[in-house]
């Protein structure tokens, strides 16, 4: 059998499951010159940063699009007729940016043809652009290499004193190893709406249309944006900085920012969060309740993922109603969820698609994600998501991500909701116990861990 490479295989998936047509965005006249009047009646936000009118290749002029991003969660389902509404979402809040506004991206992977065409646009009707994407973007030899982001870099260019470029942290940002791995994408102001921020599970890239399931969340808030704006300048500086572990409170709840090399169990956020948890509760009518818990997490595996396995499962024995989606998850923290003992095996199904011959994974569920419905010590009836890119393993301890725990009964119902849409696809099957009580014994001894990228997942990626 042929070895197609990662860049073939996502272009196969893309084929089979057709994309809706992307724009064509024209780059601007490589002229320098003012908005005319005509131009700033028609957009009242138009704005001239006097350092981007002179920049070579830049024409000022209006937006092509007065896109009003709306706020809140968004989702990608790879196989359904609508997928790509967050890639969608982006590519028009940058065709709604004004001249002297600022556009600034930081992700694992930028590269989709008209996210690209759209920033270069941006850049040359005077925005100020600049994006940080993880160096294996321009990695000729690496299986996702993107020429769209090696064409974005080469037309921007990578002079970060300029007002805008395009740049490449080797491993994590603000830190030692890892890589970056956080997806933020900031705008100052899109059409009438100012200092949008959206976070989440999804790269700008085909694969996070055609091959993931993904999650994002988009809000507007002076404070969040602020705080982003100055974790953005870490990133670009490029520098391993002395805490890179810290936290925040703003509208969007409490925020801990990666990389966080000391973690272990005790000062895990995620294990916090969960032995807050209580299982059962008495309604007001005397009845039982069970505290839900939704899992969508991409990969559950390493050291970091046995800890909170064994959080989860102790939860489970005490009565919690759980269930979990996954794509990539260790023998030893299988063997732990699907224990025939206590309460029996945890729910789980195994999210994504394989090639039949050579069973190398395909398409694979991306999110990086849990709620929480029902009683904690803190509050009886709670509603907590806890959401981000850092996945259940070791590498979030290494590189650049964010995961963020807040209360909020409307998206715990949107994330539950989508789990159950996801559940029921045909794109999932059941992950029980593994054939014998031999083999489950070993398997807890067992610290070999899948890796992304390598082998039989060479298709996934290793964030």
């Amino acid at each position: 059998m042929v070895h197609l490479g990662r860049r073939a295989a996502i272009a196969l998936v893309s084929a089979v499951a057709t994309l809706a047509p992307l724009a064509m965005i024209e780059a601007a006249p490589a002229t320098a010159t003012a908005p005319s009047a005509a131009a700033r009646a028609a957009s009242p936000n138009l704005a001239v940063d006097p350092a981007a009118t002179l920049a070579p290749g830049v024409t000022i002029a209006p937006a092509p699009d007065h896109y009003v991003p709306p706020m809140g969660l968004l989702f990608n389902h790879p196989f359904f007729t609508n997928r790509g509404q967050i890639t969608t979402h982006v590519w028009r809040m940058i065709r709604s940016t004004e001249p002297g506004q600022s556009i600034r991206l930081a992700a694992f992977s930028v590269g989709v043809k008209r996210v690209v065409d759209a920033l270069i646009a941006a850049r040359n009707r005077g925005v100020r652009v600049q994006v940080i994407g993880d160096s294996h973007l321009v990695d000729p030899k690496d299986d996702l290499y993107s020429k769209g982001f090696v064409r974005l870099r080469r037309t921007i260019g990578r002079d970060r004193t300029q007002p805008s470029w395009v740049y490449v942290c080797d491993h994590s940002c603000r830190g030692n190893g890892g890589n970056l791995h956080m997806k933020m994408y900031l705008f100052s102001l899109v059409t009438n709406t100012p200092n949008v921020v959206v976070t989440g599970s999804a790269n700008l890239t085909r694969l996070a249309v055609a091959g993931q399931w993904n999650h994002a969340k988009t809000v507007s808030d002076p404070q969040v944006y602020s705080q982003m704006n100055s974790l953005f300048d870490q990133l670009a500086a490029d520098v391993p900085v002395a805490v890179p572990n810290i936290e925040w409170d703003n509208m969007m709840g409490h925020t801990w920012i990666f990389p966080f090399p000391t973690m272990t169990e005790l000062t895990d956020p995620a294990v916090g969060v969960l032995n807050k948890v209580q299982c059962l509760s008495t309604n007001p009518d005397g009845t039982t309740r069970r505290t839900k818990l939704r899992f969508g997490m991409y990969t559950w595996s390493d050291e970091r993922g046995i800890w909170l396995s064994s959080v989860v499962r102790n939860l489970w024995d005490q009565g919690c109603d759980i269930a979990i989606e996954t794509s990539i998850m260790s023998r030893n923290v299988r063997a732990r969820l699907t224990a025939r003992y206590g309460r029996g095996p945890i729910p789980i199904r195994k999210v994504g698609t394989w090639d039949p011959l050579t069973k190398e994974i395909l398409t694979y569920d991306h999110h990086k994600w849990f709620t929480i419905d029902g009683a904690t010590i803190d509050n009886p009836n709670a509603q907590i998501v806890v959401s981000g890119s850092c996945n259940f393993t070791n590498l979030g301890k290494y590189s650049d991500e964010m995961t963020t725990v807040y209360e909020s009964a409307p998206d715990v119902a949107s994330y539950n909701a989508d789990f159950a849409v996801i559940w029921r696809e045909k794109h999932t099957f059941r992950l029980g116990p593994l054939r014998t009580i031999a083999a489950q014994r070993a398997a807890l001894s067992d610290y070999s861990d899948p890796v992304p990228g390598v082998g039989k997942l060479w298709r996934a990626e290793p964030d």
